[in-house]
């Protein structure tokens, strides 16, 4: 079965639209988006995400979407909080955000042609000084230790989707550059504090990952594609690292075959 992913589409309807369609012409019916879909932000969030459904209905696919750093979570709180948001042990469960997409909570498990999935998104936004509490930002974007504990204590994963990246040297050499050049150059003006926020969600990110020990890791977050194989800590497997593009742009889309946890395409 090949399933497709999706990086960040930062509430952009052309980027969405495409990506989706993409992924429909290649026969693909099952795909999953890895955060910043940007979910309820933006000038008209219900004709974004209306876009997005009127194509997943078109190809008979179904998008199922991480938590990002950049997603309404004054929402998405809310309809966790609710009832008709948690699962029978009132942990927050899937949320049917139209008739084809659903966005996934932090921790979530399921399996797929043979294949064990968990997905953990969510990230720190490194730019949250320029950004206003309550309008474009909420503290609950950040992944904590509870998280972390959770789904580590939910054991291995073939297949770990995640928003953020793992710290080096289990991150892929594109994501590696970013970081080193955060601390070397800082050619952005990261305040101290932002980038010790953004260094908080690489740990935790890092220790979920080596507690999961999955086959393939995918991510966003960094709006970079790269891959790489890497061997955590007491593995007996190397784990294959993809993070992919955003916006569009070229590594956005990727296919995963779960026969063999590779690209068909490449």
């Amino acid at each position: 079965m090949i399933v497709g992913l999706v990086g960040d589409l930062e509430g952009e309807v052309r980027a969405a639209v495409e990506s989706v369609r993409s992924l429909g012409e290649r026969g693909v019916v099952v795909a999953y988006q890895l955060g910043d879909l940007r979910f309820g932000m933006g000038p008209d969030p219900d004709a974004y995400l209306g876009a997005i459904e009127e194509t997943c209905a078109e190809y008979g696919l179904r998008l199922s979407c991480i938590t990002g750093n950049h997603e309404h979570w004054g929402r998405l709180d809310e309809l966790w909080s609710a009832p008709a948001g948690q699962d029978a042990d009132g942990r927050p469960a899937p949320l049917a955000l139209s008739a084809h997409v659903t966005m996934l909570p932090r921790g979530h498990r399921w399996e797929l042609g043979g294949r064990s999935f968990t997905a953990l998104g969510s990230a720190p936004s490194i730019n949250r000084h320029l950004l206003t509490e309550g309008v474009d930002w909420w503290p609950t974007e950040a992944l904590l230790d509870e998280h972390v504990d959770a789904v580590v204590a939910g054991g291995h994963a073939d297949v770990m989707l995640t928003h953020d990246s793992p710290a080096s040297p289990y991150c892929v050499p594109p994501v590696e550059e970013i970081l080193r050049r955060n601390v070397r150059d800082n050619p952005m003006g990261w305040p101290a504090d932002s980038l010790a926020y953004a260094d908080e969600g690489l740990a935790r990110l890092t220790r979920a990952v080596l507690g999961v020990v999955p086959r393939l890791l995918a991510h966003g977050h960094f709006h970079v594609a790269g891959e790489d194989r890497v061997r955590l800590p007491g593995a007996d497997h190397d784990t294959t690292v993809w993070a992919l593009a955003a916006r569009g742009h070229a590594g956005t889309v990727r296919l995963l075959d779960l026969d063999t946890l590779t690209d068909p395409d490449r």
